[in-house]
């Protein structure tokens, strides 16, 4: 059985911003570092995934965004000599056994659970909020 990524853990994915997907697109443009925020089990069997980008983009005013620490850039073997952030407010949302555009499932590395813990919970508030923007690619 394949690996089932579990949250924290960062992958290469083509992900889809808001903006994309409004104007057509059904592509990401490009495979970026993405990180697994939280993991739902169906009953039918299937993984849901919900997926965040990270940029080396500083967030625009009004954005809402988690830098990543040094250590942890470090930890899953992104470069460290450049700021990067988790954007928070866009959220691509997949199903691992049936994703059409994730080929590439070798995890980077992971995120340790203190960082985790506190990317889940900023996301949490956000969405609960209505701060985040979600593209449905399960369909």
């Amino acid at each position: 059985m394949a690996h089932k990524p579990s949250a924290g853990e960062v992958f290469r994915y083509p992900f889809l911003w808001k903006r994309e997907e409004t104007s057509g697109e059904t592509e990401g443009r490009k495979k970026r570092p993405v990180c697994i925020a939280v993991t739902i089990a169906r009953q039918e069997g299937e993984t849901v995934v919900f997926i965040l980008p990270i940029t080396t983009q500083p967030p625009l005013a009004g954005r809402y965004a988690l830098e990543v620490p040094q250590i942890e850039s470090q930890r899953v073997g992104l470069e460290t000599h450049v700021r990067k952030w988790i954007m928070l407010d866009e959220i691509n949302t997949d199903i691992v056994e049936r994703s059409y555009v994730w080929d590439d499932r070798k995890a980077l590395g992971a995120f340790s659970p203190a960082f985790t813990a506190t990317l889940r919970g900023t996301l949490l508030a956000l969405v609960k909020s209505g701060g985040a923007a979600l593209v449905d690619r399960t369909k």
